[in-house]
């Protein structure tokens, strides 16, 4: 082999240089390429790198969903009984909100059913909740008293209903997925603040109904009365639990419901 830049013949075909004037004894590999197919090169390392990003995003978003705690698939399809009544019961042990929002339906529910006013006059108490105000005062016993404090009045009968009807929609809302006509409404929160607009509606409504308001003066008035005649030890006058069980359902409600609504939008961002 022979150096083409100084002459020297070389017997070493090992060498890669040339050992008098050191130029390269490997002949040049020349790559020809078109336009085209720089162009296509080009392409295809930026869909690679477009992939790498990808995967990358995607990993970190995982990592998000995870630091959250779970996962949004709005089109995850419903599996299961018809009514899960057992998974129901379950996920009131692991899940704080359906624990709490179940409490709030529980609460509101009862509340028509419980005392809303009541009085002890002479040792005896009469005790009424919202139905019995609705029907009309022709309920007395043998002694004079009645048996309950009814107002006759319609509007407090419908608004009992109501709240009712409110207690019944937030026990589905924690039912919510494991009821298969409520899974598609999951994570619809103007549906689950219907239940609260409308127990708030009921309450304002029954608390300045005129008759009610007219019981409460009555019966501070009576009150009054045994404390001028020193008989205060024999009267009480309270408005019920009723009204305190219902304000504290409602308001357990909404802050679940807040809370919910957060976690979504944060769970949202992360899948983003």
């Amino acid at each position: 082999m022979v150096c083409k830049e100084c002459g020297k013949e070389i017997t070493d075909e090992t060498l890669s240089y040339c050992p008098e004037c050191m130029a390269p004894l490997d002949e040049p590999v020349v790559i020809n390429m078109s336009k085209d197919d720089i162009k296509k090169a080009s392409k295809e390392f930026d869909k690679k790198e477009k992939e790498i990003q990808k995967k990358v995003s995607k990993t970190a978003n995982e990592a998000k969903i995870v630091a959250v705690g779970e996962e949004i698939d709005l089109d995850a399809e419903y599996e299961g009984p018809f009514l899960n009544l057992l998974g129901f019961v379950k996920s009131l042990g692991t899940s704080l909100s359906n624990l709490l929002i179940f409490i709030s339906a529980v609460a509101v529910y009862i509340s028509p059913f419980l005392v809303w006013l009541w009085e002890m006059l002479h040792k005896n108490k009469n005790k009424a909740n919202l139905f019995g105000m609705a029907t009309k005062p022709n309920n007395i016993l043998s002694n004079g008293n009645y048996s309950t404090l009814a107002l006759g009045s319609t509007t407090i009968l419908v608004m009992a209903i109501l709240l009712l009807a409110s207690g019944f929609i937030m026990l589905l809302v924690a039912a919510r997925e494991y009821i298969k006509p409520m899974w598609k409404l999951r994570y619809n929160f103007v549906f689950r603040l219907v239940p609260a607009v409308m127990s708030i509606v009921a309450f304002v409504v029954i608390w300045y109904e005129k008759k009610y308001v007219s019981a409460l003066d009555s019966m501070k008035d009576l009150k009054d009365m045994a404390k001028t005649l020193n008989q205060s030890n024999v009267y009480s006058y309270g408005r019920g639990l009723g009204p305190i069980i219902c304000i504290a359902g409602i308001a357990i409600y909404i802050v679940v419901t807040l809370a919910d609504f957060v976690k979504y939008l944060k769970i949202k961002k992360a899948q983003a």
